[in-house]
């Protein structure tokens, strides 16, 4: 046989290193990535030089959105007596679960105001309150665009354990231990995502710094979408509003 089909004993001479390829592959990836990034920017900026073409009937209408909220608003205030708390069942309740499901715009500065303060800035962004009579009139006051009601202990730690983002020097961080949360929240006794979970539900007394600690839970559409109309009331056969205890059927299509 030939020594052009002979088999070498010896290694290639060239030696060939993982980490070098793995080095270089990362280093393609971020210039990949910086790339994109610096294409996204100019896009930007290129949208902002040239302003969108807006006709004058829309500016009309969104001030008839607005006006039409602002008439609302001050109809709920005036005839809703928020203060009659004979309701058995809102009283023994301590927990309300917020979910924002319509205003992608929202035209009225009073609705947006309490968006914000709530925590409900997005649509689908979902949060947990106290039921007290300040929330009860928040509430009465952004109806159209929430649905409300009283979620069990199995909606709280699926929200948590899925859904569940931290708020970590202004920053949205995952939480990915129970080391993260004791930094945050040992000082006050809550060292693991169970702690926080019981402190939600009891509603007890360190439930404004949990409620800090998470950032709002960002949920998705219903699964085989919203069943009934969105703009009417759920007590009229509609979406919005107070739910009660059916909160956590709909919850558990969103997550």
């Amino acid at each position: 046989m030939s020594d052009k089909y002979a088999v070498p004993n010896k290694l290639p001479g060239k030696t060939v290193s993982v980490l070098a390829h793995r080095k270089r592959r990362i280093l393609q990836d971020k210039a990949t990535l910086e790339q994109k990034k610096k294409l996204k920017t100019q896009r930007v900026a290129k949208a902002k030089q040239h302003h969108k073409f807006r006709r004058a009937e829309s500016f009309v209408m969104n001030y008839l959105k607005a006006e039409r909220t602002s008439n609302r608003i001050k109809h709920t205030l005036r005839t809703t007596n928020i203060c009659d708390t004979n309701d058995s069942t809102k009283v023994n309740q301590k927990l309300l679960l917020v979910m924002r499901h319509a205003g992608k715009k929202i035209f009225d500065e009073t609705t947006n105001k309490i968006m914000k303060t709530l925590g409900l800035t997005n649509r689908h962004h979902t949060v947990f309150l106290e039921n007290s009579k300040e929330n009860q009139i928040l509430l009465k006051v952004i109806e159209p665009f929430v649905v409300y009601g009283f979620p069990n202990i199995a909606t709280i730690r699926d929200l948590v354990f899925k859904k569940g983002f931290a708020t970590i020097n202004g920053k949205k961080t995952p939480i990915q231990s129970n080391t993260m949360i004791e930094e945050q929240l040992g000082d006050k006794g809550i060292i693991c995502l169970e702690d926080i979970i019981h402190e939600i539900f009891t509603v007890g007394p360190n439930f404004n710094a949990v409620k800090d600690f998470l950032c709002s839970f960002l949920l998705s559409s219903p699964r085989d979408g919203w069943k009934n109309k969105v703009s009417v009331a759920y007590k009229r056969g509609g979406e919005y509003g107070d739910r009660g205890n059916a909160i956590n059927e709909l919850i558990q299509r969103c997550i």
